[in-house]
């Protein structure tokens, strides 16, 4: 019997400490911006807990009111930050008061737990005072009449609604006007379609002349220029083979090439210039004259050699009579 209420003794003490222990290492604070406010100023309140990581928090229920003199004004959402074995957890409150007065801030209670453990452990933070002053009114000067609202002028934001609908105002009767005139006339409102486009290389070869007169590289604009001769690449082998170059890389251009019979040598060609191009447009490379002016002619090179080859109406009829005669010795 003496044994068995020893352990209970026992058992009783090691759950004191434990208890003990888990409040000890919980800190709960209250922290107010300034102490002494006048009516009406809003100050910042934090609270906050640093406790160990497994524990679950019971965040103090704050509600408008601390007590009938301070009002809460704004609550932050409640932050969490870890560290090696501790949690902490903050809040941020905006506060006010509209009466004079030496105030007490109520201690803020939370209440925290072990998922293991049913046991309800709690930290406090203390309370606090709040000094709220009246502003100081001189008396022995006269009183001043209370002015009328001072007219403000017309701000950029709020002439642009304005500015934009009388705009759009002034298209739309233009629009009218032009489709009455052209409907009268029985002509199409807003003329002929666009030209259909020039043929992959015919465009490619005039864009790249047009890339030489303009004497980037010779500008200093290096990294430009070779940005402009990769672009117009690309756009010829898209129309010209048909795969998505303007979204590949270099590589897989080359890859892509693989799948076409295009001469090794001018493939050899538009490697280099891609490659030299990745160097200056990432690695800031620095080519020799030479180097720039060979890249747009391998370039020329490759779209003349790799254009469509187009065959003449008399090629065509003769292609056509030997594949006639053809099938007559055969019959024969």
């Amino acid at each position: 019997m003496m044994k068995t209420t020893k352990r209970y003794i026992l058992l009783l003490i090691i759950l004191i400490f434990t208890h003990y222990g888990w409040a000890q290492k919980a800190t709960a604070w209250a922290k107010l911006d300034t102490t002494a406010i006048t009516i009406g100023d809003q100050i910042g309140l934090e609270l906050g807990i640093r406790i160990p990581k497994q524990f679950k928090v019971q965040w103090p229920n704050i509600k408008d009111t601390l007590n009938a003199h301070i009002e809460v004004v704004k609550k932050s959402p409640i932050d969490t930050a870890f560290e090696t074995k501790e949690m902490i957890m903050k809040q941020k409150l905006v506060i006010t008061s509209f009466d004079s007065g030496y105030f007490e801030i109520p201690e803020f209670h939370f209440s925290f737990y072990s998922p293991n453990d049913s046991t309800k452990y709690q930290a406090a933070t203390g309370s606090m005072f709040l000094q709220v002053y009246v502003p100081e009114v001189d008396t022995t000067k006269p009183f001043k009449a209370i002015k009328s609202p001072k007219a403000e002028p017309y701000t950029l934001a709020e002439l642009l609604p304005w500015i934009g609908g009388g705009i759009a105002g002034v298209a739309i009767l233009v629009l009218l006007i032009l489709f009455l005139i052209k409907r009268k006339k029985n002509q199409p409102l807003f003329g002929n379609k666009a030209k259909p486009l020039p043929p992959p290389d015919v465009e490619a070869l005039d864009k790249l002349e047009e890339l030489r007169h303009t004497r980037l590289w010779q500008n200093g604009k290096v990294k430009e220029y070779y940005s402009a001769l990769t672009d117009i690449m690309r756009r010829y082998l898209e129309r010209r083979f048909g795969f998505d170059a303007p979204e590949m890389t270099s590589d897989e251009i080359l890859e892509a090439l693989k799948n076409y019979e295009v001469n090794k040598e001018v493939k050899e060609k538009l490697k280099g210039m891609l490659e030299l191009a990745d160097l200056v447009k990432f690695a800031k490379a620095q080519p020799t004259p030479l180097e720039n002016d060979l890249s747009l002619d391998h370039c020329i090179d490759f779209v003349k050699e790799t254009k469509p080859v187009e065959t003449t109406d008399k090629e065509e009829s003769q292609t056509e009579n030997k594949e006639l005669s053809d099938i007559k010795k055969e019959e024969k």
